[in-house]
């Protein structure tokens, strides 16, 4: 069963997959109200098949839904490369940090706990797309400083190719150009996700052990991106290293 919105068709379409036909329809309600265009399923297999058919902007999905999880939502379309740079906003009635880094850690982009408010709700929705909208327009101007395949980054360093997510390319990038200072945290956050208010303490501290467990290599455990107490990150590698990891293939 579905219930798509009545704003105009011109508007960013929204799928919401909700099993809770009341929250659903509240959550409807309060997108709707902010301009955008909805569309609602109730269970994970018809939320899948709305994403391939519509193509929304935005994915909005609860964390347990019957025939698929919310979790699981995230990761097969990640796994698609027509849906994997879909954002995607996980909603729980868990508000455990280990439910919350399952749910980044599986693809999702942001995670909001029930009951949330509807201005807060609102605000980072539009937060998200607008981070992806400015990510894109970088990337675009970024031309052949990089290759650029499924948003995913390419970089060479020390004779291996690393793969990078766009967080992870910005922040590298950023850290690799004043090799031995501190990058603050502040800096690194607004960065990486532009003006939004809310805390991206936990995303960033993961974003920089996954740099640094792709830079170790396998069967290395040194780290090559330091935190500085009440600071921020530090690179420290030698000079042919920051010279060698700013180039892409």
């Amino acid at each position: 069963m579905m219930v798509q919105g009545t704003v105009s068709m011109g508007l960013e379409i929204i799928q919401i997959v909700e099993d809770d036909q009341s929250q659903a329809r509240l959550l409807d309600q309060i997108l709707r109200q902010a301009s955008f265009r909805t569309n609602v399923a109730f269970d994970g297999p018809s939320g899948m098949q709305d994403v391939w058919r519509l193509k929304p902007s935005l994915i909005m999905a609860d964390d347990n839904l019957p025939g698929i999880t919310g979790r699981e939502i995230c990761k097969r379309l990640r796994q698609d490369p027509s849906t994997k740079h879909i954002p995607i906003i996980v909603l729980s009635g868990y508000s455990s940090e280990e439910r919350r880094a399952e749910a980044l850690d599986g693809g999702a982009d942001d995670f909001i706990v029930k009951p949330y408010g509807a201005v807060e709700l609102v605000a980072r929705v539009r937060a998200l797309l607008r981070r992806c909208r400015q990510g894109q327009e970088q990337e675009e101007e970024l031309g052949e400083d990089l290759v650029f395949a499924d948003n995913l980054y390419v970089a060479a360093y020390r004779g291996r190719k690393l793969t990078l997510s766009t967080h992870e390319w910005k922040a590298l990038r950023r850290l690799a150009s004043t090799v031995g200072n501190v990058v603050p945290r502040e800096e690194l956050k607004a960065l990486l996700w532009g003006d939004d208010p809310l805390l991206h303490d936990g995303e960033l501290d993961r974003c920089i052990e996954q740099l640094n467990q792709k830079l170790a290599g396998e069967g290395r455990a040194v780290g090559h991106i330091g935190m500085v107490p009440g600071g921020g990150y530090r690179m420290t590698t030698s000079s042919s290293d920051s010279a060698d990891i700013l180039q892409t293939q």
